[in-house]
Order: C-alpha cells, then structure tokens, then sequence
C-alpha cells in the first residue's frame, strides 16, 4: 500500500511540501536561532493570510455566479 501511495504523483508533491516546510522550519530554529515562538507566530499569520484568501475567492466566486445568473434571468 505504501509503494502504491509512494507511486502517487500527488500524494508525492504534497510530501515533498511537508518536507521542505518542516526543513525550512527546522534550519530557522536550530542553524539561525530564530525563536519557536516566532516561528509559530510567522505560521499562524500565514494560516490566517491563506484563510483570508480564501474567504475572499468564495466571496468573489459566489458574486460571479449570482451576477451571471441574474444577467441571463435564469
């Protein structure tokens, strides 16, 4: 099963992304002594960034689809 996921092209692309986040993470704290709690700082204020994206695409999405149906009267 293993071999089968590892086959994955996805499965190896969102692996890869892991890696290299937790790498990144790991070298900031332990090779340039940035703080944890800095980092975690930095994470949280990219999860609230990528949230706020988001928010923003359904946003715009859902105004698009209401507009195009009032448009064509449908």
């Amino acid at each position: 099963m293993i071999i089968k996921l590892y086959k994955n092209r996805y499965f190896r692309t969102i692996f890869l992304a892991l890696f290299a986040t937790a790498t990144f993470v790991g070298s900031a704290i332990f090779i340039f002594d940035v703080e944890a709690k800095v980092m975690l700082q930095f994470f949280l204020a990219s999860v609230l960034g990528v949230g706020i994206l988001m928010l923003a695409a359904f946003l715009f999405t859902a105004i698009r689809v209401l507009l195009r149906k009032w448009l064509n009267g449908n």
